[in-house]
């Protein structure tokens, strides 16, 4: 009997493990979603704006490459010092992260935090393989899950509240005095869990992972947005992400001692629960990511809450998870539940897709996203405890890695998918319930990118919007060198207003205003009756002016000094009359501006809206449609029983899977 096989911790040691690999295994979750609310204050305070996205990406792109390598160590070496290495790791990454005080410096100690969160949950879920037997293992995998969801709910929350009431520093040292906890009780009480045997460790799969995984992550993120999908940048990626794979495939099937056995997709079990879980995945996150963009910009709910507006529909994971572990302990089998689960998540799916309107009541939404939560939480233990069901108990590391590695890399699939949705949704839906003046107008201001972001609210960026064609006008209407040419080109400003402006502003439709005055009265003063009677309706003109036009002198030198009186006269008004007539003539613009601008919000803000419901209830749909390929996979799962002790070891890469009923 090998070591592996003869594991048999006592109740204890069992207990007190699970305590510190839950407490290791929750804060890895919750780092996950504690850093999203931070970030905004987080670019501000170390000016990184444009490395915003990396914060999150180097996260994610370590912490998936870890997987599979981590989960490899945890069969190589005993589990109790791969599993205390990577808490170490989490945590010296967190405290350098804390620490940082520049963008760089933060994506480069993230990624040392994902390293040890991909290594923490590779290696956690091994360890709790191995100190329960798998009909013992539902009620802690479905324990798992809750864990998972509650960290889930309470990172945004918190993130938000160290972040307003510390510094955002806090959402990474948080994790110093937990995690200290955790390493006492793993390093205390944990059995030290020895392999069966030594290996050696594939350094040329640990690699060739990496050129796999990191191109496809980094594709997925980019695609759609700071690259087009089409663009030689993306599909660079992609061909080198195939390139990868087909080099894993080449290495792992030569190498005797391969990072990853590839005999064990023989398998039916592993082979098709792999699967499921990478549609499970993306199922998952695809719902999950979107819904708090509608509850934000369609129900009004506030930013800072809108990690918190996730509560009720984790909530039903956690009871989902919870129950089907324990339901799956007492009855000795999975399959049954885990297509129970994944039917009732495709249904309520399309429910919210098919309830989902921007007139939604808040109450009906709450239900069906408890209802949808019910339906994921199946999924979170059932794919785990299915594949470490089905494999040699030597095999715990890689099943284990490969279930959380597959639903990963679906996780960024979908991500990436429903993105893709949300943005042809907005571009075609928004412009369509405009109405046509507003149409114009909007697209006279580029209003085709208003809101597109989500990053403002509409009001914030057609006030901008406005405010910069406004200031260039009241430029060009106050005769500043080089204004005029500038309304001229700006494609932002209607023609409209560029044809009422002229060159040289106000203050030179006034001079001219003068000039064709003082032309008007030199011929009235020469006699033209047309002239004295233009001259006679110029409210502007003094009445002893007028008068003296009645009856012209006749002497020259007279009419010359009538002229010279009233030139000097103007000149000396011409500045005030051109200061009054600025003012006027800037306030009817602002007036005029300002109602434009509140009508265009108005009917933006309604044809956002509309199309950011029309937008996530297609997203709501294809989730739908990525659980029912899921649950026709668990179709194909055999009725396995869960075994009370561990499968047999097996001997050698090349040994094929146990038979499975």
């Amino acid at each position: 009997m090998s070591r592996d096989e003869a594991i048999q911790p006592i109740a204890g040691e069992q207990r007190l493990s699970l305590i510190g690999v839950m407490l290791a295994i929750f804060l890895a979750a919750l780092d996950q979603t504690i850093v999203a609310t931070a970030l905004p204050k987080i670019v501000v305070d170390l000016h990184g704006t444009n490395l915003y996205a990396w914060v999150a990406t180097a996260y994610l792109l370590a912490s998936t490459v870890a997987l599979p390598i981590f989960g490899r160590l945890a069969e190589l070496v005993a589990r109790k010092w791969v599993l205390l290495v990577a808490v170490a790791i989490f945590l010296a990454g967190s405290a350098l992260s804390g620490a940082s005080n520049t963008m760089m410096a933060l994506i480069a100690f993230r990624s040392i935090q994902g390293v040890g969160s991909g290594g923490i949950f590779a290696v956690g879920m091994t360890v709790l393989g191995l100190l329960f037997p798998p009909r013992q293992r539902g009620r802690i995998q479905g324990l798992f899950g809750a864990v998972f969801g509650i960290a889930n709910v309470l990172g945004p929350w918190l993130g938000g509240l160290l972040t307003d009431q510390l510094s955002w520093h806090w959402i990474f040292y948080v994790n110093m005095p937990f995690g200290l906890v955790a390493l006492y009780f793993l390093a205390v009480h944990m059995p030290h869990l020895e392999p069966s045997a030594r290996h050696r460790f594939d350094y040329v799969g640990a690699l060739a992972v990496a050129v796999m995984t990191v191109p496809l992550l980094l594709a997925l993120s980019w695609g759609g947005s700071t690259y087009a999908w089409d663009s030689p940048t993306i599909l660079g990626l992609f061909a080198l992400t195939l390139i990868g794979i087909v080099g894993f495939i080449l290495a792992e099937s030569r190498n005797p001692e391969p990072l990853f056995v590839l005999n064990l997709f023989r398998g039916t079990t592993f082979r098709w629960a792999m699967v499921g879980s990478f549609f499970y995945g993306a199922a998952f996150l695809g719902a999950l990511l979107f819904l708090p963009f509608y509850l934000v910009q369609v129900k009004g709910i506030s930013a800072t809450n809108s990690g918190l507006s996730l509560t009720p529909l984790t909530l039903g994971v956690v009871v989902g998870s919870f129950v089907t572990g324990q339901l799956a302990s007492k009855l000795g089998r999975y399959k049954g539940l885990l297509i129970l689960g994944l039917a009732w998540l495709t249904a309520m799916l399309f429910l919210f897709h098919a309830v989902l309107t921007q007139t939604t009541p808040l109450w009906q939404i709450w239900l069906v996203m408890v209802l949808v939560g019910v339906g994921m939480g199946p999924g979170m233990p059932t794919y785990t405890l299915a594949v470490q069901n089905a494999v040699p108990v030597n095999r715990l590391g890689q099943a284990s890695s490969g279930a959380q590695f597959f639903r990963q890399i679906g996780s960024s699939l979908g991500a990436a998918l429903m993105g893709a949705v949300l943005v042809a949704a907005l571009q075609s839906d928004v412009p369509r319930y405009l109405p046509p003046t507003v149409r114009s107008a909007q697209q006279q201001f580029s209003g085709s990118q208003v809101g597109a972001s989500g990053n403002q609210s509409i009001a914030t960026t057609v006030r901008s919007k406005f405010g910069k064609a406004k200031r260039e006008i009241d430029a060009a209407l106050a005769g500043r060198p080089g204004a005029y040419a500038a309304v001229q080109r700006d494609p932002d400003i209607p023609k409209s207003y560029k044809a009422s402006i002229a060159r040289g502003g106000v203050p030179a439709e006034v001079r001219q205003g003068f000039t064709r005055t003082l032309t008007l009265i030199k011929s009235a003063l020469a006699g033209s009756p047309a002239a004295e009677v233009a001259v006679r309706r110029d409210p502007q003109l003094p009445a002893a002016l007028k008068t003296a036009l009645g009856h012209p002198p006749t002497n020259a030198a007279a009419r010359a000094a009538i002229l010279a009186s009233v030139r000097a006269e103007m000149a000396a008004a011409e500045p005030k009359a051109a200061a009054a007539a600025l003012h006027q003539a800037q306030a009817g613009v602002n007036g005029a501006f300002s109602k434009l601008e509140r009508q265009i919000t108005r009917d933006l803000e309604r044809g956002f809206n509309f199309g950011i419901t029309d937008a996530v209830r297609q997203i709501f749909l294809y989730a739908s449609l990525l659980a029912l390929l899921a649950l026709i996979f668990a179709f194909l799962l055999p009725n396995t029983e869960l075994s009370h002790e561990h499968q047999p070891a097996d001997h050698g890469a090349t040994a094929r899977p146990q038979p499975e009923n």
